[in-house]
């Protein structure tokens, strides 16, 4: 082999090996950006959900000194009490919003606008249209309290003021819409990936029938929201009209008290009492359609619900328990040498707060007639599977995803499919209306649906978090 010929093998080995070490660092980078913003979501979301509990923890024991003011007749104390439970109940959870994005931040994720991009428009829809206006259905938004709109934007402000690091993922925007295709991310997902599987599982029969844009349904609206909560982080807690008579016995108020406050009340002042029996009072309880058993005993799925969710083995009582949550989205930026470009790195992850109501009858469950009556039982936090707390298709830190909900799909339900330059949902929604697409999806149904296997979890549309846990 001449001098020249082995100049240039070596020159080809070395271009080899330069190009090794520059793919090694580039796997190492995004494996060390995939732990951090791992690390930085579910350090986020733990903290937000640690919150919430204390959050809960308060109003549960404002609720036992109410108790005790209510069985002195002390209606100052009773209102004052009353009114602290629903500053916490709204400006509290904002806090936890403050608090996740500091563990975001300890966690070295960088501030990101788009997530204050989101926030700052709805404050600016609180100030115009909260305060005074009306929603979808004409109604007004009445205020938990006097002054309650301008407190609630500013302490959304005041947090967007100091930058984001992480996006509240499950926010409940009151009058907020769910339960449609077009509000779901995998039917989206479905198209593009031309998964006709989900489609056999979920949706065969609008792929059967549809014809155009007009076949749509309304986007359907909510109103079940409690505005006594924050949007972000909602505590699902509802503020009760009633007399307390009419909810818990003498027996049951003397439980609560003897095991969640200083001890009983005097048997005296519960039978005299005046405001006991007033169903003027305002008591604090827990929302029972949000919260409530997971499981009765090792049931793999909640039909009415509609989400499936693998366990094993046996459920303790103090995890086995539905209700508040906290979804937070974080992005870390990745650059890859070798290619000499970036990406983003995602991930979702959701926690709640954990606890127990002791019962009357000295047995532990979760929310009974009893547990309704928010007690401060919340000791634990963990981490959970997004799909088990709705948190899926809100994705509210997206702000791709917040923009087509909010801008594009109106004017798509009128006038058919939008040509918004890089909306990647506004690009599906044109493929499906193509009718050959549509027709494709029917007839491989017919010939593989067989060959359909029902997933059991995992991430959604590639961008981290996962569906059952992580």
């Amino acid at each position: 082999m001449r001098r020249g010929q082995v100049a240039i093998y070596l020159l080809m080995v070395l271009v080899a090996l330069f190009l090794v070490a520059l793919l090694n660092v580039d796997v190492f980078d995004v494996v060390r950006g995939k732990n951090r913003v791992q690390n930085g979501g579910d350090a986020a979301a733990l903290a937000a959900a640690r919150k919430q509990g204390r959050l809960l923890n308060e109003i549960g024991k404002l609720n036992i000194a109410h108790l005790v003011a209510a069985a002195q007749d002390d209606a100052r104390t009773c209102e004052e009490l009353t009114m602290e439970q629903r500053r916490l109940a709204l400006l509290g959870p904002v806090e936890a919003l403050r608090l996740a994005n500091h563990a975001a931040k300890k966690n070295d994720m960088e501030v990101r606008d788009e997530f204050a991009e989101i926030l700052r428009e709805h404050v600016a829809e609180i100030r115009l249209v909260y305060s005074g206006g009306t929603n979808e259905e004409g109604e007004p938004y009445p205020e938990p309290y006097p002054g309650a709109w301008t407190e609630y934007a500013t302490a959304i402000e005041n947090v967007i003021s100091e930058g984001l690091a992480c996006g509240p993922d499950n926010v409940e925007f009151y009058g907020a819409q769910g339960g449609h295709y077009l509000l779901m991310k995998d039917f989206y997902h479905a198209i593009a990936g031309e998964n006709w599987c989900w489609f056999h599982w979920h949706a065969e029969g609008l792929l059967n029938s549809y014809s155009s844009y007009m076949d749509w349904s309304p986007l359907p609206t909510r109103s079940e929201n409690s505005m006594e909560n924050s949007e972000i982080f909602n505590l699902h807690v509802r503020a009760w009209k009633g007399a307390i008579t009419d909810l818990l016995s003498t027996n049951e108020i003397q439980h609560i008290c003897r095991t969640y406050g200083d001890g009983e009340i005097p048997q005296e002042q519960l039978a005299e009492s005046v405001i006991l029996t007033n169903r003027d009072q305002v008591w604090f309880l827990f929302e029972s359609e949000r919260w409530g058993r997971w499981f009765n005993g090792l049931s793999l799925a909640d039909e009415e619900d509609g989400y499936e969710f693998p366990i094993v083995g046996e459920i303790k009582p103090e995890y086995n328990v539905r209700g508040c949550a906290a979804i937070t989205r974080c992005i870390k930026e990745v650059e890859s040498v070798a290619l000499e470009s970036t990406s983003d790195v995602v991930w979702a992850a959701g926690a709640k707060p954990f606890g127990t109501v002791e019962n009357f009858e000295g047995e532990t469950d979760v929310v009974t007639a009893l547990s309704s009556f928010v007690v401060p039982c919340f000791t634990n936090v963990r981490l959970v599977p997004l799909d088990s707390v709705g948190g899926e298709d809100l994705s509210t830190a997206d702000y791709g995803w917040v923009t087509h909900i909010r801008k594009h799909l109106p004017y798509y339900l009128e006038h058919g499919p939008v040509n918004a330059q890089g909306c990647f949902y506004c690009l599906q929604l044109q493929t499906w209306e193509m009718k050959h697409f549509r027709d494709g999806g029917i007839r491989w149904i017919k010939n593989y649906a067989g060959t359909c296997v029902r997933p059991t979890g995992g991430g959604g549309g590639g961008h981290g978090g996962t569906s059952h846990g992580h």
